[in-house]
């Protein structure tokens, strides 16, 4: 037998075994403290009279325990200026600049002060400049 047929067998073998893990892995983002602090933000969500999203279960397999993308894009001056961009000066070809109603940073804020409060004042800091519709 040839060493190239041995060397494609297993790297076909390996491949499939790679995507089995891949699609098969449960990445636990949805424990008992991810789905507390949903139910957490669902009430915060309310409270404030925005709208809320379907589930606890479905929050807490998107933000998990710790915010998830949130936390990591606050926590960031760099993405929180990228955003900025992207509103503000229009970001990218074929997008304008929006002026945004004063509480659309309010779901963002609520999810930081609930999964991320150390990055409060990044984000007071960021709404505080932008510029909102009257």
């Amino acid at each position: 037998m040839s060493h190239k047929v041995i060397y494609w067998t297993v790297g076909g073998v390996l491949l499939v075994l790679l995507v089995v893990m891949l699609v098969t892995y449960d990445y636990h983002r949805d424990n008992a403290e991810a789905v507390a602090k949903a139910n957490q933000l669902i009430g915060a969500f309310q409270a404030n009279g925005l709208a809320t999203p379907a589930s606890a279960e479905e929050v807490a397999k998107v933000l998990g325990d710790d915010g998830g993308n949130v936390c990591e894009a606050t926590s960031s001056t760099e993405q929180l200026g990228y955003l900025k961009a992207e509103l503000a000066v229009g970001g990218a070809f074929y997008t304008r600049a929006v002026i945004l109603p004063e509480n659309v940073f309010e779901g963002m804020r609520l999810i930081v002060d609930i999964y991320c409060p150390e990055n409060r004042q990044n984000i007071r800091d960021f709404i505080d400049e932008q510029r909102y519709a009257r």
